[in-house]
């Protein structure tokens, strides 16, 4: 059953089946049964049957229903909400949409040969699943997962770590605007750490570049503004010719690919706006997946910001 009445998003199915063929700890199925105990093969009710549990377990979907006892490669029965399952229908076909979509993208392929069958609803996961169950997104239902893999970033230190984490304990209770705003708090800090960087890597490596940051820093108090004037900064750095007439900061160049400056400016300005509008009396409310997304994708922004921040620190 959704949980609060909202039916789980695709991306957070999507999510919960590669949670469930990587799940490596018996204790975390229904039955105590991993799909690496039996080499990453069997069928899709084994699939279902993880999933489910982990919903429940997540609080994305509410437990009606025990789980059924039954044994690995076994497809099962017809299935019946409230009977023999905690998903409603319209769970149960988001669910076969994003094993479908995954067999399409060659993360699973049908059949499990030499174990039970060669065709669906047999299914393996093949060599370029396997390497994508290792690199999946870390949900924010896992908050400990998550904080290792922000602990994991070299320079994050202790009131990002702060942040992010009453981030993820305001979205695990539905706070999700509070949840936000956290987030948003995080995001702001890590951009004060840059623009301080930045200062001190131009005051020993591009003087005239120092003085031009500094005057365009000066009275401003505004976070979104400074950040701003470090953009563009950037660019100038990223401008600059060594002797030879080369790019004089290649390994800082060599960043920008990984999440280019738009990117950066969108998603900060974004960031900010969002927490802004929250912070005061409106009527903005944050819908679950939208902040969900949020979630996700500040990893990798914080992974990227922080190599830049690495970089300054290390040349300055």
């Amino acid at each position: 059953m959704p949980k609060d009445g909202q039916v789980m998003s695709s991306l957070e199915m999507r999510n919960l089946i590669l949670d469930a063929l990587a799940e490596e700890d018996p204790a975390n199925t229904p039955h105590e049964m991993t799909f690496k105990m039996y080499g990453y093969k069997g069928c899709v009710s084994n699939l279902r049957a993880i999933v489910e549990f982990l919903a429940v377990k997540r609080g994305l979907t509410d437990k009606v229903v025990e789980f059924s006892p039954t044994a690995w490669g076994v497809p099962g029965g017809m299935l019946y909400y409230k009977s023999n399952t905690n998903f409603d229908y319209d769970e149960l076909d988001i669910f076969t949409e994003e094993v479908h979509s995954l067999m399409f993208q060659n993360v699973l392929s049908p059949g499990a040969t030499r174990s039970y069958g060669d065709d669906w609803p047999y299914f393996h996961v093949t060599k370029y699943g396997l390497e994508c169950l290792q690199h999946k997104d870390v949900l924010p239902y896992d908050p400990d997962g998550y904080l290792r893999r922000l602990s994991a970033i070299v320079s994050v230190d202790e009131w990002e770590k702060f942040y992010v984490a009453q981030s993820l304990r305001c979205f695990n209770a539905g706070a999700l605007e509070a949840s936000i705003i956290m987030l948003g708090l995080a995001g702001e800090y890590l951009a004060g750490k840059l623009i301080d960087a930045m200062d001190a890597f131009l005051a020993k490596n591009e003087q005239t570049l120092s003085t031009q940051f500094s005057t365009a820093l000066s009275g401003l108090t505004q976070i979104s503004r400074k950040y701003a004037e470090y953009d563009k900064i950037l660019k100038e750095v990223l401008k600059q010719k060594d002797g030879s007439g080369n790019c004089k900061y290649p390994a800082l160049k060599s960043l920008s690919p990984q999440l280019d400056v738009p990117a950066k400016t969108v998603y900060a300005t974004f960031l900010r706006l969002t927490r802004n509008e929250l912070a005061h009396p409106t009527d903005v409310r944050m819908d679950r997946i939208e902040c969900l997304t949020m979630l996700i994708s500040y990893i990798k922004y914080c992974e990227t910001q922080h190599q830049y921040l690495d970089f300054y620190t290390s040349n300055t």
